[in-house]
């Protein structure tokens, strides 16, 4: 058999979505199958365009006669056989396709509602079909918080790799025996890659369309207690530090550190935190990615609730809906964690909660990053809310998520 070449139509590309062809979404889970036989180095050829069913042609309320022509005349470019003529390992999709094909033209949409979700499945881990967006652009969220190269694809769909701490796996394998259990991305172990040990990690953008993400740092500080003793015993300047001080704010630097140039980690980590929201309000926004890729890092300054209230403003865009499903999840990760045995239990230093939503009004919240979460001596346990003093290891995480709790509120009362 020649090389198959599988392109599956269920809408439109993201790039005519971004020129603006408003139209409302319907049958999400319409797809239109167009097989072509063509042989190249004789592997196997996938091309998928996301599933929206706006722009499919149809009957007089469709789009624009202009977008369904050009795709059309794509679609004619194929060579369509005989679906009888591809591979019976394809029988359990084709026996839902009418007899007639082979058709070159396209089918309204109401004509393929037969072809269920399953069947799409089936045939996209058949042909190991590429991830729909490059990992590096879905993934670009991952660099908002500093964890560039960290992250892998896993090859199976709903998973992707992260780089292995033993402080990390040990709490993810504890969390998944937790009631914080739903409200943290599921584990499934360790696997090696490269020679490298990865974390094995739910996907939490699989199942959204073009998200929109938001990383939010939680607590008073991202810094562990002993972090401070050691930089006191052994101070090791930064220069990388001092210049991203710089940068923000060229008074900063005390005289002696513009002598040096440099900076101490833990000098430069309580400076970041007291000109963010981190020391007033317990969290701090690290960083948005929006729909068409784009990322903004630019809120080492945000510091007032009106100024994060204005950012989360322009993050859900005006949809209700969205703001409505945050509040709601956002509510229930407080509840969970006021009850929480691991949380209890753990000093929880440089974790976020990550927001993802898309168009379709989906969204959810999750605490992600467990690398500078330790557990406590045995006996000890936090409030998460009394203020900080060095040797208490109050980490304030429910303080901000009070706090983020409240600013959302006020958001959705406008």
């Amino acid at each position: 058999d020649s090389s198959l070449g599988l392109a599956l139509v269920a809408a439109a590309l993201d790039s005519y979505e971004m020129q603006k062809t408003k139209v409302k979404r319907v049958g999400d889970d319409a797809i239109l199958p167009l097989l072509g036989s063509r042989s190249i180095n004789q592997m196997v050829v996938a091309q998928v365009f996301r599933h929206t069913s706006n722009l499919l042609p149809g009957p007089p309320s469709s789009p624009p006669h202009c977008f369904c022509t050009a795709l059309k005349g794509w679609c004619i470019s194929l060579t369509l056989p005989n679906p009888r003529q591809v591979s019976s390992s394809l029988h359990p999709f084709w026996s839902h396709y009418p007899p007639n094909s082979s058709s070159r033209s396209l089918q309204p949409l109401n004509s393929f509602f037969w072809i269920k979700k399953s069947h799409w499945q089936k045939i996209r881990t058949m042909v190991n079909l590429p991830v729909i967006s490059p990992f590096k652009k879905r993934y670009a969220w991952v660099q908002l918080a500093g964890h560039t190269g960290s992250f892998k694809a896993a090859g199976t769909s709903g998973l992707i790799l992260k780089r292995c701490s033993e402080p990390e796996r040990y709490c993810l394998a504890r969390l998944m025996a937790d009631a914080l259990r739903g409200c943290v991305p599921a584990f499934h172990g360790v696997v090696e890659h490269d020679g490298e040990s990865y974390l094995q990690l739910q996907d939490l953008l699989d199942g959204f369309d073009g998200p929109c993400v938001l990383d939010c740092k939680m607590g008073v500080r991202t810094y562990l207690e002993e972090e401070l003793t050691k930089a006191r015993e052994r101070p090791k300047l930064r220069k990388d530090m001092y210049k991203k001080m710089l940068a923000v704010d060229p008074e900063a630097p005390t005289e002696e550190e513009h002598a040096q140039r440099a900076v101490t980690k833990p000098r430069y980590m309580q400076w970041r935190e007291g000109i963010s929201s981190s020391t007033t309000l317990g969290f701090r926004i690290e960083g948005i990615k929006k729909a068409d890729g784009s990322c903004s890092t630019d809120f080492k300054t945000t510091r007032s609730r009106e100024q994060v209230l204005r950012v989360f403003e322009e993050f859900v865009q005006g949809d209700e809906e969205v703001l409505r499903r945050y509040l709601n999840r956002l509510q229930q990760i407080r509840d969970t964690l006021e009850v929480s045995e691991f949380f209890r239990r753990h000093e929880v230093i440089g974790s976020s909660l990550l927001f993802v939503h898309d168009h379709c009004h989906r969204a959810g919240v999750w605490l992600i990053d467990f690398g500078k979460t330790t557990p406590l001596p045995d006996g000890q346990i936090l409030d998460h809310r009394r203020p900080w003093e060095e040797g208490n290891r109050e980490d304030g995480y429910l303080l901000g998520l009070d706090n983020l709790i409240g600013i959302l509120a006020s958001l959705a009362e406008r």
